[in-house]
């Protein structure tokens, strides 16, 4: 189960498999009894004891803030510069995913606001983003929808690092500290994790855009522990 859900969180990659500890201040994933023991193949919030719609939703509300600019700096492009538009890329990606997954059913639903949301983060017919949304729209299909754990937000991620490799190519560091229920149909908690996660991001420049390319995981050595000052 704890492979499930590390796949779950990253979609397919991104800052997936927990540390050690039993909490959400902890840095381990943890899973209720309650997890059911088969298989099924990207981090808003309602409460986990509702029971979530299993229709899919194809008026979900966007946010009303306006889309962040992923285009450079007029100054020279650096690690710093570049910093702040990864930072918008990966708290762009962060929200977006956390509102799919409260209903998952909508990833299959290509004209959904979420999803072109989404899909807006990545390069046009992106491997990455198609893989993740199918994911998604399996676990809808299992009975398997998403909530916040106990933080109130599923992911709260923070970019460490940001290294160029060329003009249009640059990696990030990326902690991220998630807190996550998975409820069934009628709102019965079925999974539950929460811990610190580290991840690697890919982003490359289209046109006048960054984008995100590739997210996955890496060892969270690094990373802040809530709670350290």
């Amino acid at each position: 189960m704890r492979n499930r859900l590390a796949a779950v969180v990253l979609a397919l990659g991104v800052l997936a498999s927990a540390c050690s500890g039993d909490d959400d201040d902890g840095a381990a994933s943890t899973t209720d009894a309650a997890a059911p023991t088969t298989t099924v193949a990207p981090t808003a919030a309602t409460s986990s004891t509702a029971a979530p719609s299993t229709t899919p939703t194809t008026s979900s509300a966007p946010s009303t803030s306006p889309a962040p600019s992923t285009s450079p700096p007029s100054t020279a492009l650096t690690n710093e510069t570049l910093k702040p538009i990864v930072e918008q890329l990966v708290d762009s990606y962060d929200t977006v995913v956390a509102e799919i997954l409260t209903d998952p059913s909508v990833a299959s639903d290509p004209g959904n606001e979420l999803v072109r949301q989404y899909l807006g983060l990545f390069p046009q017919d992106s491997t990455f983003a198609n893989g993740a949304l199918g994911f998604w729209a399996s676990e809808a299909s299992a009975g398997r929808f998403y909530r916040p754990g106990p933080r109130g937000v599923m992911y709260d991620s923070t970019v460490q690092s940001v290294e160029l490799r060329g003009e249009a190519e640059a990696v990030a560091k990326v902690c991220t500290v998630t807190s996550i229920q998975i409820v069934d149909s009628a709102g019965a908690a079925l999974e539950s994790q929460g811990g610190v996660n580290g991840g690697e991001v890919v982003v490359v420049r289209v046109g006048d855009d960054w984008l995100l390319r590739d997210l996955t995981e890496a060892p969270p050595d690094d990373c802040p522990r809530p709670g350290d000052s």
